[in-house]
């Protein structure tokens, strides 16, 4: 079964990409750059920074199921590096490459929080 445990892991850095991306769009200055806007609501940015931490916690089972505990949770630590290290590379040269995930964030989250964007 090399195939699932590949398929695991592969949607666990998904998921560490996804929640430090989340985790970095809710910042102040990223906001402004990907939402046109500086205001923020506190409920969209509390919000999102939950579901990228729900998003970085969900990669550890899947890393322990794909590997065994041990080397499962010393994985799941490197991809935590490895994820972190690739969205802070892609916000410093490609911010573009984060577009997408704004993009489907406020299509979530808008009529959540019916937010008015004023830019």
């Amino acid at each position: 079964m090399p195939e699932l445990s590949i398929v695991l892991l592969a949607v666990a850095f998904l998921l560490c990409w996804t929640g430090f991306g989340l985790l970095a769009l809710a910042q102040k200055r990223h906001f402004g750059l990907f939402y046109q806007s500086f205001r923020h609501p506190d409920q969209w940015i509390r919000a999102q920074a939950a579901i990228g931490i729900i998003a970085i916690c969900l990669a550890l089972p899947l890393c322990i199921k794909a590997q065994s505990a041990g080397f499962g949770s010393l994985l799941w630590v490197l991809m935590l590096t490895a994820s972190a290290m690739t969205v802070a590379l892609q916000l410093t040269w490609a911010p573009q490459n984060l577009k997408a995930l704004a993009w489907l964030l406020k299509r979530l989250l808008h009529d959540s929080f019916s937010i008015n964007d004023p830019g």
